[in-house]
């Protein structure tokens, strides 16, 4: 997530096995190898997403930006979590439950209807945002849901965690040139 003048830069980065990519197509109907060969998302090596390669790529990513910090689902993800605290990340932990989630979805939407968010026109990203829905409570909080489809939603669900990162700063900053800061979700 970058902040820049008013507005909010995400650039995505998303992961996929490549042992059954081709499965994976035919079955959700969704252009997984496409997307590799365009460079939206990057395949590992297996039938399961190698994180080694997640952390690699955040440290080569870490060569390029400033990353501030990295906001992660406190729900299985320790290892990584582990490890890339002691590549020197800060990792701080984001609750999936309406307390953590509403505040930042209702900024997302806010932004998205003011035009003051940017993916650079990410179709990976473009197609979570088609298979998520809203969830509310009692207390008219909301979250993420992906109760109506079978697609992915992870993308979106990171954007709203980075959302509330940048609204959880002190006093949030903007940047004058978007190659200098990226917070990582």
């Amino acid at each position: 997530m970058f902040p820049v003048d008013t507005k909010l830069y995400v650039k995505p980065y998303f992961w996929v096995p490549q042992e059954g990519m081709k499965r994976r197509v035919d079955r959700d109907r969704v252009p997984y190898d496409a997307w590799v060969s365009q460079g939206l998302i990057e395949a590992t090596e297996g039938d399961v997403i190698d994180y080694d390669v997640i952390r690699k790529r955040i440290n080569q990513l870490a060569e390029t930006y400033r990353i501030k910090e990295i906001a992660v689902d406190r729900w299985n993800a320790t290892q990584i979590s582990t490890q890339l605290t002691g590549d020197g990340f800060e990792m701080v932990g984001f609750g999936q439950g309406f307390a953590s989630m509403s505040g930042p979805m209702r900024e997302l939407e806010r932004r998205l209807l003011a035009r003051d968010i940017h993916h650079g026109g990410n179709a990976a990203l473009r197609w979570m945002a088609a298979n998520v829905s809203a969830t509310m409570d009692a207390a008219g909080n909301t979250k993420p849901d992906k109760a109506k489809s079978s697609g992915r939603i992870d993308g979106i669900v990171a954007t709203i965690m980075a959302i509330g990162r940048y609204q959880a700063a002190e006093q949030p900053r903007t940047i004058q040139h978007i190659d200098q800061l990226l917070s990582f979700v």
